[in-house]
């Protein structure tokens, strides 16, 4: 993806003016994508890999324990907490039979995975945001919280392990 030097630009400037503002709303002030927005964090805040990696990096998340699934289309911001459950393929969707987290998601849509180390509110985050055609983000996956709000760290390890991991899968 090719992203012009003004867009790089106004997309840093927007998270500078705003750096708790959602990936979406950055998207949104600047004219672009946030798959755009992704690209132009700085080193070592994000790191995609392609489609292929989707059903590996649901597979790995759904033994990390509670996380938190985010939609956000906008204008409505979901959120549900809980362990992720196993998928499985038919019909063409990747289907999730749990509670509180359950649903049917169109895996063939997904175009990249990304993988977001941010500061947020003061507070580190660690999300995987699953990205499509458009670079709008389907839904995106938060690691958990102690009581203390700190990340768990166990998370944080499985989240680094898997990023590594499919980053190195990645051709050059």
């Amino acid at each position: 993806m090719t992203i012009s030097a003004d867009l790089c630009a106004a997309i840093r400037a927007a998270l500078t003016d705003t750096p708790q503002a959602a990936l979406e709303d950055i998207a949104r002030a600047a004219g672009a994508s946030v798959a755009q927005v992704l690209a132009c964090l700085p080193e070592g805040e994000a790191a995609l890999v392609p489609d292929a990696c989707f059903q590996q990096a649901m597979a790995d998340i759904a033994g990390w324990g509670e996380i938190t699934l985010v939609v956000n289309t906008g204008d409505v911001i979901l959120e549900a907490k809980g362990e992720l459950p196993p998928g499985k393929v038919a019909q063409g969707y990747f289907n999730l039979h749990g509670k509180p987290i359950g649903g049917h998601i169109r895996a063939g849509a997904c175009t990249q995975v990304a993988f977001v180390a941010r500061s947020l509110f003061g507070m580190e985050t660690r999300s995987v945001q699953f990205l499509d055609a458009q670079g709008s983000c389907m839904f995106k996956i938060y690691l958990g919280r102690d009581a203390d709000r700190a990340l768990i760290p166990a998370q944080v390890a499985a989240f680094d392990a898997l990023r590594d991991r499919l980053t190195q899968q990645v051709p050059a």
